[in-house]
């Protein structure tokens, strides 16, 4: 049966996507090109939205199998691979991978939230809840690098 706990966690990760999305919608070309120097690497304000998309299908996986990729390794092929990514084809990918995730969180029962493994992206053991965590806070921590970047106010007031 899924958790109260769940809900919670699918509709902050929820809410905080849909933010980022309206954010992108309004992007002009020019703040979509930004660069945001993130994590000092100058990914781009359309990098970074589609990797925080992309991060949704990883944040599934975790949640499954809680993986020991390299993520740095990762990220620096997805920033190559995506540098001319289409705000168009970002914008479906954090809405269909957003949706995904949020109804997989979702239908989480609490003796699922609490399976723990070692999650090596972490350095350490985790349960499943603070991975779906962990997801929210990659669109978040993405997010005010954006705003940030683009000198934007903290949350939006829309």
């Amino acid at each position: 049966m899924p958790s109260q706990q769940a809900r919670e966690l699918a509709d902050s990760i929820e809410a905080i996507n849909l933010e980022l999305i309206q954010l992108v919608r309004g992007c002009s070309e020019e703040q979509w090109r930004t660069d945001c120097n993130d994590e000092g690497d100058n990914r781009t304000v359309a990098v970074i939205s589609h990797h925080v998309g992309h991060g949704h299908a990883n944040t599934m996986e975790w949640l499954e199998t809680v993986p020991a990729d390299d993520l740095n390794a990762e990220n620096a092929e997805h920033a190559a691979t995506y540098h001319e990514v289409e705000r168009e084809e970002t914008i479906q990918l954090l809405v269909e991978s957003g949706d995904r995730l949020c109804a997989r969180v979702a239908e989480l029962s609490e003796e699922q939230l609490a399976r723990k493994a070692f999650h090596r992206g972490e350095g350490r053991e985790l349960t499943v809840a603070a991975i779906a965590e962990l997801g929210q806070r990659h669109v978040a921590g993405h997010l005010a690098t954006i705003r940030s970047a683009l000198d934007l106010p903290a949350w939006s007031t829309a």
